[in-house]
């Protein structure tokens, strides 16, 4: 059995993600503890009460790390590892920590930053974000290229799932034009930016700054990136850097894994999208989520028959 992990994006999260983890797991507690220790407020608060909080960029990546982290605590303790470890979006940061690039508080620090960087600019560049269902590829790359004003695909999520983000009045042109040319729907997202565009080149600019004060490791394992679709190769920094202005190539990196003989995919995060998408490139696979009790019990019960 080959698994991999494979850590949420950002817009899953929920208020009360974690909660159960928090109250039935000692090692879920402390990692909630030290991240409020480490922030000097309550990201558990946020996480647990605060939905409008939740949902601003600044705290929102900070509360998806640290649910990763207690997650992956949890698994540790019932000796439940990866082979392989990728993320969607915000999500390759819980790769980045469960192949050892980073400790906790060192990723903690870097997302603060991150989503501070990624906030001042959105409110400097203002852009859309817009799902485009049941669209071949190839055809919305080419709307794309036609488009008059900025616009990119930002996610190629899974086949006929993709995501365009761009300047709002482009966006909305290529979702007509998306529906014109036969998607089912095109269905603006609840962002505050443009992601995944050269729009972001300033916190890109910004989180390399960061980052040349910052240390950080080779992966200790397999580690597949969004900017490329395959596994790491080298420059660990430049790809967290390029991460936030590229394209994410989730679906190229499933279909790299199945190459591997990939056959469990664990999602590690609040809901289940990654799981969805997985199940849309091949349903024969053992396609498993970690976010509450229910949830792990599930994968307990399944890898007990294994």
């Amino acid at each position: 059995m080959k698994t991999v992990f494979m850590f949420s994006g950002q817009g899953s999260q929920y208020v009360g993600m974690g909660k159960e983890l928090y109250g039935n797991f000692e090692e879920a507690k402390i990692v909630f503890d030290k991240a409020d220790s480490i922030l000097g407020y309550s990201i558990k608060d946020i996480m647990f009460n605060n939905e409008e909080l939740l949902n601003d960029t600044l705290y929102t990546q900070v509360a998806m790390f640290t649910i990763y982290s207690a997650i992956l605590e949890v698994l540790k303790s019932y000796n439940i590892e990866a082979n392989y470890n990728i993320g969607l979006s915000l999500g390759e940061y819980g790769a980045l920590l469960n192949t050892n690039v980073f400790d906790f508080e060192t990723g903690l620090n870097i997302l603060v930053k991150r989503g501070k960087f990624m906030s001042e600019t959105s409110l400097v560049v203002p852009g859309k974000m817009s799902a485009i269902l049941g669209l071949d590829a190839t055809i919305l790359e080419r709307l794309v290229k036609e488009a008059n004003g900025y616009v990119k695909i930002a996610n190629y999520n899974t086949y006929g799932q993709l995501v365009i983000s761009g300047d709002e009045k482009t966006v909305l042109e290529v979702n007509e034009e998306a529906l014109k040319a036969g998607a089912k729907r095109a269905i603006l997202l609840n962002t505050s930016g443009p992601f995944h565009t050269d729009l972001m080149k300033d916190a890109s600019i910004k989180l390399e700054e960061y980052l040349d004060s910052v240390s950080l490791n080779e992966p200790t394992g397999k580690l597949l990136l969004n900017v490329t679709g395959d596994f790491y190769k080298s420059d660990i920094k430049n790809s967290m850097v390029n991460q936030i202005t590229s394209s994410v190539l989730f679906y190229q990196m499933i279909e790299k894994l199945l190459q591997e003989g990939a056959t469990t995919f664990i999602e590690i995060g609040p809901k289940k999208t990654l799981c969805s998408f997985v199940k849309k490139i091949n349903r024969k696979l053992d396609i498993y989520n970690v976010e509450d009790m229910n949830t792990l019990k599930k994968l307990l019960n399944f890898l007990k028959e294994e």
